[in-house]
């Protein structure tokens, strides 16, 4: 290899690094700028506001509203028939 094409490898190499770095560096640029408008509209205009679910405790579990007893009563019973199986 001769020192021109060298030289120009390495000019070339720069120049994609440069490009590259721009690149990225406007982009997350970009990004930051739409999620601060993003944030401000959800600031003007908060919509409806749900309140959270509430957990309700039943002997020592927990249960979720809109689960069915019968769905823990059998995933419960699923459950200690298989750690009775596998202490065998």
């Amino acid at each position: 290899m001769n020192s021109e094409s060298v030289a120009s490898l390495l000019v070339e190499a720069g120049s994609l690094m440069l490009i590259g770095m721009v690149f990225v560096f406007s982009f997350l640029g970009l990004l930051i700028v739409g999620i601060h408008l993003i944030a401000r509209f959800c600031e003007a205009f908060p919509g409806d506001i749900e309140e959270p679910a509430v957990n309700v405790k039943r002997n020592n579990q927990t249960v979720q509203p809109g689960i069915d007893g019968n769905v823990i009563a059998a995933i419960s019973a699923a459950i200690h028939t298989h750690r009775q199986n596998s202490k065998k």
